[in-house]
């Protein structure tokens, strides 16, 4: 068993690799995202950033592969989604169109009917806000 009988985890930070530290930090602000860390303080190699209770860790690819030698040939961006739950949706999507190129627009999903929107970031990750409960 991976957590001892009793105990549970209870959160999840990505820690996403990026090219170009000050950029990646300067368009989560502009989302709204507050740097809560970065390290060091000038020339940072490492960040942790949280909006409305989602902390999102950031490590440069010089930093993160001299941790781990076997991420050095892959790419930023990653083969994933970060799926973002908010009830503010459409609050985060006003501030998102005015910084960022869409990926898709605010819309209710023929599927489920979640209200939703989808951009990338400057590394490739792509984020995905919706209001859907899970």
């Amino acid at each position: 068993m991976l957590v001892p009988e009793g105990q549970y985890m209870n959160r999840l930070f990505p820690n996403l690799m990026v090219q170009d530290m000050e950029q990646t930090l300067t368009f989560y602000q502009n989302l709204g995202f507050s740097v809560l860390s970065k390290m060091p303080e000038e020339s940072p190699v490492w960040a942790l950033v949280e909006l409305d209770g989602i902390k999102i860790m950031f490590q440069s690819k010089p930093s993160l592969t001299a941790e781990f030698p076997q991420l050095a040939d892959q790419q930023s961006g990653g083969a994933l989604t970060l799926w973002i739950n908010t009830p503010n949706v459409k609050k985060y999507f006003e501030r998102a169109s005015i910084q960022c190129k869409l990926l898709k627009p605010l819309g209710v999903t023929d599927y489920n009917g979640a209200t939703e929107f989808v951009l990338r970031d400057p590394d490739g990750f792509i984020l995905h806000f919706s209001d859907l409960e899970m």
